[in-house]
């Protein structure tokens, strides 16, 4: 539990140097305005209903949806406290998010093509889907966790890039988002661990329910094994268009270095505090 809190701790202070860095610095506004042009570079109208399709999934309608079928799952699995866990990890984040929003609303840099409002830190739509990705973490048996990861990964990137590409944010109010997502879950972790501890499961309960969380856990590896297969059938896709526009693409690189840098950074960022929850996880189990 410890690690848990000391986890929580550690991204509060993150999400600080962040916003300061976002607000104050001027070397990080620069390179944060400099990322967010070479993102605006990509948008296409040719791919712009991809773009909207995967900033839609951070929306509150979905995003409520999934966090109540994920609930169920836990249920299914006779983990209601991990259904719980979910349930006020997605109600926590989607309010604290506007709330912080509109407490640390502040001027953000001029001069980009497309404007970012004052109230933009964090992105909402970033925390949104990072709470998603963990809450299918907590959700899933020890053994189905990595793939949840990678999954949630994937998606967490998709999004956040397409957030950044039509100029709704700028990359470190994204990185907000991650850390308000991930220190609240793991806050929550603590005191899930702390009533498992205080309060341990029936073991009746857990044979009665051992057929459904069986099949339930059948369900979830088929779910999963189906999303990676799309989502390696997309990146093979787009690593041939890389193939094909290979000059186009160096040629951008040479003009957008920042931004190809903070991209890279943004999904260090999310492998990172996603790898590191996995982790305590894992190690718990």
């Amino acid at each position: 539990m410890k690690s848990l809190l000391a986890g929580a701790a550690a991204c509060a202070v993150a999400f600080g140097i962040v916003l300061a860095l976002a607000y104050l610095s001027s070397e990080a506004r620069a390179v944060d305005s400099a990322a967010l042009q070479g993102f605006s570079g990509l948008d296409r109208p040719g791919s712009r209903g991809l773009i909207n399709g995967l900033i839609d999934i951070g929306n509150p309608v979905p995003v409520a949806l999934i966090g109540l079928l994920l609930a169920l799952t836990a249920i299914a699995r006779a983990r209601p406290r991990i259904a719980l866990f979910v349930l006020a990890l997605i109600v926590l984040t989607s309010v604290s998010s506007q709330v912080l929003k509109a407490l640390l609303a502040h001027p953000r840099p001029q001069g980009v093509p497309v404007g970012v409002a004052d109230a933009a830190f964090p992105s909402g739509h970033a925390t949104a889907v990072m709470s998603l990705a963990i809450a299918l973490v907590v959700s899933m048996p020890a053994r189905l966790r990595p793939a949840a990861a990678a999954f949630g990964l994937g998606v967490v990137v998709a999004v956040s890039y397409s957030l950044v590409t039509l100029g709704g944010h700028f990359p470190s109010d994204v990185v907000g988002g991650y850390l308000l997502a991930t220190g609240t879950a793991l806050a929550l972790l603590a005191g899930v661990r702390a009533a498992e501890t205080r309060y341990p499961d029936r073991e009746g309960r857990r044979k009665a329910a051992f057929t459904a969380r069986r099949w339930t856990e059948r369900l979830a590896a088929v779910g999963l094994a189906a999303g990676l297969g799309i989502g390696v059938l997309g990146a093979v896709a787009l690593a041939g268009l890389a193939v094909l526009r290979g000059p186009q693409i160096v040629d951008y690189a040479r003009e957008n270095t920042v931004f190809f840098v903070v991209a890279g950074v943004l999904a260090l960022s999310a492998l990172v505090l996603l790898g590191a929850l996995t982790s305590m996880l894992s190690r718990r189990a």
